[in-house]
């Protein structure tokens, strides 16, 4: 068990240990006020009580068998169903039924007072997120491949150690496990091919490495036993390393995703944090929201990519709120899910109806609440990227970065912290397109991309502007950080190599770069950074400009 999972098994238990110290001072009110509704069954005020006992076992119901008490939720579930067969009788119930219901409420006392088991956490993956360079192992026995394929991934910000030999490779893999793999699969020096050796090791592997393949060999049967020990990504000498890093960085980004984020809106705490913390076991964000009535300011904060939702919840019910957060075209396509131990299934369809997207009922094991949010989360954020990321690149589209630059620049008037805006433009990339033809030029577009992606700061916003144009947005960065920040990437962009016919050829780019003012508008701040980068294309092209105000 890890250092994070002992944390959250111990957050767990005391969230367990809280909710029965709850139910010691709730099941004697319950009893109190199970004895008054008996004491005034036969009186014409007694619906007056019926329903917020009703909502209290409705609660109860939910939350009991998350916390270990399966039987009592059980009970609780009956105990609501009969308060809501005499809430629609037009008589009181009669003795009979009052007999039962007690005979019930009684088994809930023992339920209660029989134990609780404490559930452990479940086993599912800690996905964390990482903000270190991703660590690559390379096995390669040619000293100049090996050199040139580490120079190039450390240009675009990865960490390489590169071997020679399988033995080398397994005290490393013994020692710490990479991000991913790169191996030449013929080693002549070796008694072992490295196909062979990963193939055994993978399957050692709780969760098999990312592999990628170097071979002289372009034949069907070496693909095939490529692919038979699980490597996504084949590739033929010489190489092409930035069609390599290309395929690396596609990999990477679905094991580094930024994790999904879950707005719980529940009007139980106890409950909701024991949501939140299953969740977060799996690499999920979880946020709680107690009150429904600020639920447009954690929409705002948080952006959740999925919503849970309590249904019966006091002043506001669930249904209720989901309209009203469909009220926004902003939230018209985020998933919300119905979390309740309602049973009924006309009331759940009806529920569905009200701009839900799925109902899950309580109580839930971990597992299936942890499947049934990713799920949702997955499709929401791959929804999301089709309409607002570029196919090519995975930046975002020219309409969506002004967005962002838009609200960067509100929290920017607001905080009083720098922020500026680049504009990048790839020399003379016509000419690429017209000699190499416009599959390298793609290349070129989405290497550049990827190394933007890779050396800036995670608080960086990145957009193709258009072609070969690229829009970078910096906050907490003056002027003088960004040149530094841009410069950088300037020097590393030139020494990429990119093939075509065996020869390799390199690029260069210009920007462009203005900081924002107060009195600044979104498309006044692009239009210095581009009159930065005019002037950076008129002065000879390959270098940085910063925006000067006419005096």
């Amino acid at each position: 068990m890890t250092a994070e999972q002992s944390k959250l098994e111990q957050q767990l238990a005391k969230l367990h240990q809280q909710y029965m110290e709850r139910l010691q001072a709730d099941i004697p009110v319950l009893a109190s006020q199970v004895g008054a509704l008996v004491t005034l069954a036969s009186q014409h005020d007694w619906r007056a009580m019926v329903l917020p006992l009703k909502h209290k076992f409705h609660t109860l119901a939910g939350s009991a068998g998350t916390f270990g008490l399966p039987q009592l939720g059980k009970l609780a579930k009956n105990l609501e169903l009969q308060l809501k067969d005499w809430m629609a009788e037009e008589s009181p119930p009669e003795l009979a039924e009052i007999n039962s219901f007690m005979t019930t409420f009684q088994q809930v006392q023992y339920a209660h007072q029989s134990g609780h088991q404490v559930m452990n956490l479940t086993s599912a993956k800690l996905d964390l997120l990482h903000d270190q360079k991703a660590l690559i192992y390379v096995l390669e026995d040619d000293e100049e491949t090996a050199q040139h394929l580490t120079l190039t991934l450390a240009t675009f910000g990865y960490q390489i150690q590169s071997f020679k030999r399988i033995a080398e490779l397994d005290r490393a893999l013994k020692t710490k496990l990479p991000e991913a793999l790169i191996l030449d699969i013929s080693l002549p020096e070796e008694e072992q091919s490295g196909l062979e050796y990963i193939a055994d090791f993978q399957q050692s592997l709780h969760e098999s490495l990312p592999v990628l393949v170097l071979t002289s060999h372009d034949s069907f049967a070496h693909h095939l036993q490529a692919v038979r020990i699980g490597a996504q990504g084949y590739f033929v000498k010489p190489l092409n390393t930035t069609a390599l890093e290309a395929r690396l960085q596609r990999l990477l980004a679905v094991r580094r995703r930024e994790a999904f984020r879950v707005l719980i809106v529940d009007d139980d705490q106890l409950l909701a944090e024991h949501y939140a913390l299953v969740l977060q076991s799996a690499g999920l964000r979880a946020e709680i929201l107690l009150d429904p009535s600020q639920i447009y300011d954690g929409l705002n904060r948080f952006r959740p990519d999925v919503i849970l939702l309590d249904v019966l919840m006091p002043d506001c019910s669930g249904p209720e709120l989901a309209q009203l957060i469909r009220l926004q075209d902003e939230w018209l396509s985020v998933p919300i899910i119905y979390l309740s131990s309602e049973t009924d299934g006309e009331r759940q369809l009806a529920a569905l109806v009200k701009g839900g997207d799925d109902f899950l009922t309580k109580p839930i094991t971990d597992t299936a609440l942890i499947v049934a949010v990713f799920a949702r989360a997955q499709r929401a954020r791959q929804l999301a990227d089709m309409m607002t990321k570029d196919i090519l690149t995975g930046l975002l589209q020219h309409a969506r970065v002004k967005e962002r630059l838009s609200n960067e620049l509100q929290r920017s008037e607001r905080t009083g912290e720098p922020l500026s805006v680049v504009m990048l433009d790839i020399d003379h990339f016509k000419k690429v397109n017209d000699n190499y033809g416009h599959l390298i030029g793609d290349q070129v577009i989405s290497s550049l991309a990827n190394l933007l992606k890779q050396q800036l700061r995670k608080t960086d916003i990145i957009g193709r502007y258009g072609g070969e144009e690229f829009l970078l947005i910096l906050p907490d960065c003056n002027q003088q950080q960004a040149l530094g920040l841009v410069e950088q990437l300037r020097k590393s962009f030139a020494t990429l190599p990119f093939s075509f016919d065996y020869q390799n050829f390199h690029c260069t780019f210009s920007a462009g770069i203005s900081q924002a003012v107060a009195t600044d508008q979104t498309d006044q701040l692009i239009d210095q950074a581009d009159k930065a980068l005019y002037s950076s294309k008129h002065a000879g092209r390959n270098q940085t400009q910063l925006y000067q105000k006419p005096s």
